[in-house]
């Protein structure tokens, strides 16, 4: 190891940053710096090693790295503060607002991906809301579906709706995935409307909802998923078919 002070940083990223072969290298710094922060071992906010820190890490020079982290910030996923260093955004919503954005436009085969993705997210965060969840958490769903009971209206019922689902994301206490489902929501939420307008989905939806509340309630982490992977397979079935009409 050369002479470079190392940060606990540094410490922590060691084991899990490989050396590079003289090929595109800017492009595997990116690559594996994506990696380390979509995986949670950078977290959202975090500094980053210094730049003979993340030189040494790499074994590259300083104009391979510079072009390396030019490209991060371009996509959002870093930022520079001058002069406190470099940091992972605080939000990774620029990138994947941007990307998964243009997917859900490309073509219907698409979407339908971005429907899957959704579900093995969201059922993931149950399964993870109902392991972390506490008596404050489950009196806030219990007021979300007073909320989606006594809601007026379709536009009243999906507000609620979506807000369930936000809770639970929250409640899973994870950034990242948290921000992901947030953007696959939002592709999809004008659709959902649609669908709520077009089939008698209320009360089964509620239903649906009364079910996943009370797993995460009683901490029971594989009745949790189940009744979110339930839930959304029908509604993401009756999307589809309403999706497929409008073709």
């Amino acid at each position: 190891m050369s002479d470079v002070q190392m940060s606990g940083g540094v410490l922590m990223l060691e084991g899990k940053i490989n050396q590079l072969k003289k090929t595109t290298l800017s492009q595997d710094i990116v690559q594996q710096l994506m990696d380390l922060i979509t995986n949670g071992t950078i977290s959202p906010g975090e500094k980053l090693p210094s730049e003979k820190e993340l030189m040494e890490l790499f074994g590259v020079g300083r104009s391979t790295l510079r072009e390396a982290t030019r490209a991060l910030a371009a996509l959002e996923l870093i930022e520079v503060r001058v002069p406190e260093g470099t940091f992972v955004t605080e939000s990774f919503g620029g990138f994947f607002t941007k990307h998964l954005a243009l997917m859900s436009k490309i073509s219907f085969d698409n979407i339908h991906e971005l429907i899957e993705a959704r579900i093995k997210y969201e059922t993931d965060l149950a399964e993870m809301a109902a392991e972390k969840s506490t008596p404050s958490d489950h009196q806030r769903l219990d007021n979300i579906l007073l909320s989606m009971r006594e809601a007026a209206d379709n536009e009243q019922f999906l507000k609620a709706d979506l807000e369930f689902h936000t809770a639970i994301a929250e409640i899973a206490r994870n950034s990242f995935m948290l921000q992901v489902m947030n953007i696959l929501r939002d592709i999809t939420k004008e659709w959902m409307f649609k669908v709520i307008e077009s089939s008698s989905i209320q009360e089964r939806a509620f239903n649906h909802h009364m079910k996943i509340a009370k797993a995460i309630k009683e901490k029971n982490i594989n009745e949790a998923g189940n009744a979110m992977l339930e839930h959304l397979t029908i509604v993401s079935d009756l999307l589809l078919k309403y999706h497929n009409k409008k073709q």
